[in-house]
């Protein structure tokens, strides 16, 4: 039987100038915003700003979003400007749900990687959405 070992696990254990774990990624406090918005009718396409705006090198390490029903056929992403779907893509909105889940490329996603990523938007889709929206954001940045 092996023992294998994670790529920071490794890090810790050899320790050197070129691998150092940033804080944040090993023994960081994790850390939430919770925002929340009542849509009117709001139209495909709108974005949503959630949030504060997130520092580079924060990581982002889960999402949880409760909705009413918003209407019949509505959907929402959950990215940032740069990918406005890197987080939750077509989340099904016609009846109230909660949703916990993140794409691949949203999990343990380091905020600065790419340009216009640190702020969280949710983007509306499938048709006017009308209804309490409430979004809390886990993150590390230390």
């Amino acid at each position: 039987m092996a023992t294998l070992y994670g790529v920071n696990k490794t890090k810790t254990l050899s320790p050197t100038s070129d691998n150092i774990v940033s804080p944040g990624t090993l023994g960081g406090r994790v850390r939430v915003h919770t925002d929340s918005i009542t849509l009117a009718a709001a139209a495909i396409g709108d974005i949503v700003y959630l949030g504060k705006t997130l520092q580079d090198g924060a990581i982002i390490v889960g999402i949880v979003v409760q909705n009413a029903a918003l209407g019949a056929g509505v959907t929402y992403r959950i990215g940032d400007i740069n990918d406005d779907d890197r987080y939750m893509t077509d989340i099904a909105a016609d009846a109230p749900a909660v949703t916990r889940n993140l794409n691949i490329a949203g999990n343990q996603y380091k905020i600065g990687a790419n340009d216009d990523d640190s702020d969280i938007v949710m983007k509306i889709a499938g048709g006017a959405a009308t209804g309490l929206v409430k979004v809390s954001i886990f993150y590390t940045e230390d």
